[in-house]
């Protein structure tokens, strides 16, 4: 087999959900790498703060690739929020990025120059976003879970279906 032309790479992010959106750049990037690992950016400090559990979220990313059937698409959890360490770790040959309209131009350049300086290559690549996952978290805590739907693996949707279930019924008993 002949290795990909991007052999390894990242997508580091938050992914607090996963969205259709990182779906569509894990499958464009599968299609040109031998490996690709969505990177879950989160410090141990940081977590209570995330909607979705780091540890879920990971669950969650390798039940949507396999829907898709990306078998050559990991996830992994990066507590130390060191990208460095997730490109050595990871053994990458690069790392993805994805820009969208709402993005911090200013974060998303320190984090490229970041890379440049490891002398790794950046992957600059299309973006397919209709929502931001912070857009749809608010949608979905605003009762508008129907709404998000299509923007989000199955996994995910389900996973908010149910956690949406729980709060009802907790809401219901007090």
């Amino acid at each position: 087999m002949d290795k990909k032309f991007l052999g390894t790479v990242i997508l580091p992010g938050m992914f607090d959900p996963v969205t259709i959106g990182h779906i569509n750049s894990l499958k464009y990037l599968s299609a040109r790498s031998d490996k690709v690992i969505a990177v879950i950016m989160t410090l141990k400090s940081e977590e209570e703060q995330r909607w979705i559990p780091s540890s879920v979220m990971k669950t969650l990313i390798e039940e949507a690739v396999a829907e898709e059937g990306l078998d050559n698409v990991y996830a992994y959890v990066e507590d130390s929020n060191w990208l460095a360490q997730s490109i050595e770790t990871l053994g990458a040959d690069g790392v993805a990025r994805s820009f969208h309209p709402s993005i911090d131009m200013n974060r998303e350049m320190e984090l490229i120059q970041a890379v440049i300086d490891l002398d790794v290559p950046v992957h600059l690549i299309p973006s397919h976003l209709d929502l931001r996952s912070s857009q749809i978290r608010l949608l979905s805590e605003e009762g508008y879970l129907d709404e998000v739907k299509d923007q989000v693996p199955g996994s995910v949707f389900r996973y908010l279906q149910a956690n949406a279930a729980l709060r009802n019924m907790e809401e219901t008993l007090r």
